[in-house]
């Protein structure tokens, strides 16, 4: 299934704010998220696998911040949900689903920010 998304589904508006427009900050932050936000990813599917839906809170609470910082507004509530519900002990058969939407959304921005370093 190749599903495409022509938006971009992230925002630099913040981080243009707090560096002032410095490309090389921003750009050391859109690394850094690549570097970290899918391994946390894959630890979160990981727990999935071995049905401990319960680890997943801190592993979401660990990407949340970067999530934020590059305005993904749809996978930071994914994430913000994952966090709760799993903390909480609640919606826990929903975890696994909203875990692979943040796994689908994670893979697309992957291959916009990348976009954004070359250019």
């Amino acid at each position: 299934m190749n599903t495409q998304h022509p938006e971009q589904l992230f925002d630099l508006s913040y981080l243009n704010q707090v560096f002032q427009g410095n490309k090389d900050m921003i750009n050391n932050i859109i690394k850094l998220f690549l570097e970290q936000v899918p391994e946390y990813i894959k630890e979160m599917e990981d727990c999935v696998d071995r049905n401990d839906l319960l680890g997943l809170h801190p592993l979401a609470h660990k990407a949340k911040s970067s999530v934020s910082m590059l305005g993904l507004k749809s996978m930071e509530k994914n994430i913000l949900d994952i966090e709760q519900f799993s903390k909480e002990h609640r919606n826990l058969e929903g975890l696994p689903d909203l875990v692979g939407q943040v796994r689908t959304e994670c893979d697309v921005v992957q291959d916009q920010l990348e976009k954004v370093l070359s250019s």
